[in-house]
């Protein structure tokens, strides 16, 4: 899932500053949707502009600052933001999907109620908030492979994920060591190697995820867990 088209080259997206896209979203009339699409914004500070309401699709932000930029009701589609600096930013209602975000530093960042289908392997999530995010992989239109959510190795320790849907997706080697992961759906996740120690999983859902080396040590809630008996591997979880 890599999100970007196999030939496009810098010439595939327009640069622009920080002086100009604040120009255009202030000049944007009221009730129309800031148009930012396919726009570069490399070697641009953006931390805290106001991208809310606007259209990212496929806009490039590798390596970008960003924090506490505010993408709520914003769509990020395609959107490139590997290795930004996304540190309280605010995604409240956003859509990403097929949204690159591998390695990105997503610490305290708020992605309630997002449409959250992207690569996000390396993330650092650490105290984010994802409460109602619909991560789960859309089974409809499947017949060429699986596009799901992708958080292998992510930090997501102390994340609240309460109410989230995170099923079909891959959080291998993840971190969710004091996270709130109650009424998580992790059907058919690959949890594999998951440390969850300390964690809240009051609620959750493992029905046929696959816990092979996962951790689950100090957790609460472990007789409200849904699922558990029919986990792949279950054998292979670690508990206290």
């Amino acid at each position: 899932m890599s999100g970007n088209p196999v030939h496009a080259t810098d010439s595939y997206w327009q640069a622009m500053t920080r002086d100009e896209v604040l120009e255009l979203i202030k000049n944007t009339p009221e009730g129309e949707i800031t148009d930012l699409r396919k726009k570069d914004f490399r070697g641009q500070d953006m931390s805290g502009v106001d991208f809310s309401g606007a259209d990212l699709f496929y806009t490039h932000m590798r390596g970008v600052n960003l924090a506490g930029a505010n993408f709520s009701n914003t769509n990020l589609d395609l959107a490139i933001m590997l290795e930004a600096n996304l540190e309280g930013a605010n995604f409240d209602h956003a859509v990403l999907n097929n949204t690159g975000l591998d390695g990105a530093n997503l610490k305290n960042a708020n992605l309630s109620n997002t449409i959250l289908v992207a690569k996000m392997n390396r993330a650092n999530l650490n105290g984010a908030t994802l409460v109602n995010a619909m991560a789960g992989a859309n089974m409809q239109n499947q017949s060429m492979g699986m596009i799901r959510t992708q958080l292998d190795y992510a930090n997501l320790q102390e994340a609240n994920l309460e109410g989230a849907d995170f099923s079909y997706c891959t959080l291998r080697f993840g971190k969710l060591q004091n996270a709130n992961l109650r009424g998580v759906d992790f059907t058919w996740c690959d949890l594999s190697k998951v440390d969850f120690t300390g964690a809240d999983l009051t609620g959750a859902n493992l029905t046929d995820a696959k816990l092979s080396g996962t951790i689950f040590k100090n957790i609460k809630g472990k007789d409200t867990l849904t699922g558990l008996d029919n986990a792949r591997d279950f054998n292979n979880a670690v508990f206290d």
